[in-house]
């Protein structure tokens, strides 16, 4: 009879220091008693923000190679250190980093894409009956250089091995699961115990920061069983299901993405050639856009569109070299309602503006998708905008 297979993923805060790599330990220990563990973990606590730090009080741009080489030895350290911690206990475990693993991968450094992962090596060590720690957020390249997978990538580390295993997968965090919205904003918010792949994609594209969306997309494609759960190893935590919930009827989440830049530029001569490159230029240069809206005046043609701040230099240079008249505005946060319940609902739009409209509350731009909508509106604003739609549509 064969033994089910769990992957264990537990990020930075939760191996923060050495006293909570003994704890997470005791909690693995407790999940081999009768099944096959693969743990993934990411570097502890702030050190990959340190290691970026040094990297650039040396160099205002850094070679992207060497940056990957650097940020990925924290993910080092926090496994062998469990490791050896693990071993210590009579509990065997060997770690492995992430082309050890089998992580193959492609794309640019510091946001490499997952080619595949070969689980040869991981087996078996599991046949040994041995504990295996693997390193998230990195691979190896086609040239076998050392990559990583960019922000959030051990979440999509440790979801591919569950894939390439057939094991469920359990995010380890310092929160007992997903929340209706965040409960330091709304002290209301409620523990959600069952959510959809769709609607926690969702979440996560929106500003929800519970998971990294592309893990969302490989768990979905690969029927990969998930549960987001407390970092005690006792609490249940939120379990992510397959299906469309066709029969839902309330909402799931309300979140908001901070640091939004909205941008409006037009072209005085009415031609759209010049803004059709800048979009082209934008790309380019991997600046992401979100929000684009198109408004005609006097045959004139203005778009808006949002990014983030961080991209408020490039997005400068891009519209200055084509000569585009633009103007910018920060202090802009996107508030977004989420649910299937959207398939069987009317009015939810409207129900929105009322309340935007009894509040006196400005909103800039408007998108929506056919579980969600979003509003970008004035920072200052987003805590009472996301108790008011909480209230509303009881979330």
């Amino acid at each position: 009879m064969s033994v089910e297979t769990v992957v264990m993923k537990f990020g930075g805060s939760s191996v923060a220091d050495l006293e909570k790599v003994k704890e997470v330990a005791q909690i693995i220990e407790q999940r081999k008693k009768n099944m096959s563990v693969v743990v993934v973990v990411s570097a502890m606590g702030k050190t990959t923000n340190s290691l970026i730090d040094k990297a650039y009080n040396l160099s205002e741009r850094p070679n992207l190679r060497e940056m990957d080489m650097l940020v990925a030895t924290g993910e080092i350290v926090s496994a062998s250190l469990l490791s050896i911690c693990l071993n210590e206990m009579s509990v065997p475990a060997v770690s492995l980093t992430g082309f050890q693993a089998g992580f193959n991968s492609y794309g640019k450094h510091g946001s490499n894409k997952i080619e595949d992962v070969d689980v040869t090596r991981l087996k078996r060590h599991l046949d040994e009956e041995h504990i295996v720690v693997v390193t998230g957020f990195q691979g190896m390249n086609p040239e076998g250089d050392i990559t990583t997978l960019g922000r959030g990538g051990s979440d999509t580390s440790a979801v591919a091995i569950a894939a390439k295993l057939g094991a469920k997968c359990e995010i380890y965090t310092d929160v007992d699961g997903i929340y209706s919205a965040d409960p330091r904003i709304h002290k209301g918010a409620k523990k959600i115990d069952v959510v959809t792949y769709e609607e926690l994609m969702e979440m996560a594209h929106l500003g929800a920061n519970v998971i990294e969306p592309r893990s969302v997309e490989i768990a979905e494609r690969y029927g990969v069983e998930m549960e987001i759960r407390l970092n005690d190893g006792v609490t249940p935590g939120t379990r992510v299901v397959g299906g469309k919930d066709m029969e839902k009827t309330t909402l799931t989440n309300v979140s908001k993405l901070d640091e939004v830049l909205l941008v409006s530029m037009s072209d005085k001569t009415g031609s759209s050639a010049k803004i059709t490159e800048c979009f082209l230029e934008l790309a380019q240069r991997n600046v992401n856009i979100d929000i684009i809206s198109q408004t005609i005046v006097n045959d004139q043609t203005e778009i808006s569109f949002t990014s983030t701040e961080a991209s408020k230099h490039e997005i400068e240079d891009v519209l200055e070299s084509k000569e585009i008249d633009y103007r910018m505005k920060t202090d802009v946060s996107k508030v977004s309602i989420v649910g299937t319940a959207m398939r069987n609902q009317v009015g939810i739009a409207a129900k929105v503006f009322e309340i935007f409209l009894e509040e006196d509350i400005r909103f800039y731009e408007i998108s929506t998708s056919e579980i969600s909508i979003s509003y970008v509106v004035d920072t200052e604003n987003t805590t009472r905008v996301i108790e008011l739609l909480a209230d509303a549509f009881n979330i």
